[in-house]
């Protein structure tokens, strides 16, 4: 194109890099900015495009084909772009927060997705700008969670039609081709986050023996002593783990049944009771839809009427939260989260809540929001789990609060927030 400039990663990267951490991360939000608003046009565009039917001039049989041919896009990035385009018939606002920079590419494909769904896609309207404030707020993962538990609980006899259909497809094989072992399958989400805990707890143990290693070596004498073993290896060898520990109880071994928390609120748990004929209909619903729940501990979404089927046959331990999230209050007699205090702060989010932090709250420990030792209760509204690296990062001045909605904050010691711009 006349008058363009070449595109030059080196330059780019010798420029970006020469830049002080602060710039960098200004440079970021600028480019990020400029991409969610490019993301809307081109979704806006190519809705028009598909009204217009222009691309039937060069033979093509749908504006899908003409993406194909003439920007060689995918599928899925068709099908993204036409859904959130679409938005702007009946939620305008959200196509303007993504032009506006003001939410991400992400985010407004998972509600572009959730408005397509056939069976519920209609009541989005109604909930959109409350998700439209998840999604400026929260981390994609935590956003993505809050979307597919609107879906599951807008459209309990679809995702319960859906549930029980996986569940009747449920398969598994375990083949070699090569010299290479091959584990594929799929199930229900109730199985799969039971199997799940199972995992864990044995990958538990794995990291354990490795950080034995590893303190082993420093206590002789090493100067450090990295882990013998990856993540994904030590997930392998924890699932043989699993496979040798069954093959060594006998048959006829009654076999110890894992504790699978499935936290629910009152509301959608009663509902599930109407679903399936043990209570009577709900005649409103009380609590709102914010702190509407039925998931496990560690986030895996859990049909109701599945989750209550199991609560009656007794293969879960059911945690039932009233409409402000609240499980437990021990108040302030003692120096540790131990017990039920400390499961019920682990219930307040499935990874660790130090923003960008991946860590499963299996893995972290309960953290005071507010230390103790400088007036903190030991109750679950005054906790959080948190990873052993950013509970020693936090003691360098940074603040951590959950506010009234159950959104996380992070403060640097100056009181910017991590997350957020500062301001102009």
């Amino acid at each position: 194109m006349e008058g363009s400039v070449a595109f030059s990663g080196a330059s780019v990267a010798a420029e970006v890099g020469s830049l002080p951490y602060a710039d960098q991360v200004a440079r970021l939000r600028e480019l990020e900015a400029a991409h969610r608003r490019l993301e809307a046009e081109l979704s806006l565009t190519v809705v028009a495009l598909a009204e217009s039917a222009g691309f039937k001039a060069d033979g093509h049989s749908s504006v899908r084909a003409l993406l194909r041919a003439e920007l060689r896009w995918s599928e899925g990035d068709v099908t993204h772009r036409l859904r959130t385009g679409r938005l702007l018939a009946d939620l305008p606002h959200v196509v303007d927060a993504l032009g506006n920079g003001e939410v991400g590419v992400a985010q407004v494909h998972d509600l572009a997705r959730a408005r397509a769904n056939p069976r519920c896609g209609s009541d989005l309207v109604e909930h959109a700008d409350l998700l439209l404030g998840f999604a400026r707020q929260l981390q994609y993962s935590d956003f993505h969670r809050c979307v597919r538990r609107w879906e599951l609980l807008a459209d309990t006899d679809g995702a319960h039609r859906d549930a029980e259909a996986v569940h009747e497809s449920r398969h598994a094989s375990l083949r070699e081709r090569d010299g290479v072992g091959y584990l594929t399958g799929q199930g229900g989400a109730l199985d799969t986050a039971e199997m799940q805990e199972i995992w864990d707890a044995f990958s538990q143990a794995e990291f354990m023996s490795d950080a034995d290693q590893a303190t082993a070596l420093v206590e002789a004498g090493a100067p450090s002593a990295p882990l013998p073993r990856t993540e994904s290896q030590r997930r392998w060898d924890a699932l043989m783990a699993i496979f040798r520990t069954a093959a060594g109880q006998p048959v006829d071994a009654k076999l110890p049944e894992p504790t699978l928390n499935i936290v629910m609120d009152i509301t959608t748990f009663e509902a599930a009771l109407a679903e399936l004929d043990l209570a009577p209909r709900l005649g409103e619903m009380p609590t709102p839809f914010e702190h509407r729940r039925s998931e496990t501990v560690s986030g895996v979404l859990v049909d109701p009427v599945q989750a209550v089927q199991a609560a009656l046959l007794g293969h879960v331990r059911r945690v039932v939260v009233d409409s402000a999230g609240n499980v437990i209050d021990l108040g302030r007699r003692r120096r540790l989260f131990t017990g039920a205090a400390r499961a019920a702060v682990m219930l307040h989010s499935p990874r660790c809540i130090w923003p960008g932090c991946a860590t499963p709250a299996g893995r972290c420990d309960a953290d005071h929001t507010h230390d103790w030792q400088h007036g903190g209760v030991t109750a679950p509204t005054n906790g959080g789990p948190m990873c052993p690296r950013h509970d020693r990062h936090k003691n360098g001045g940074y603040r951590v609060r959950r506010d009234v909605t159950g959104i996380w904050h992070t403060y640097r010691p100056d009181g910017s927030e991590i997350g957020e711009a500062s301001a102009a």
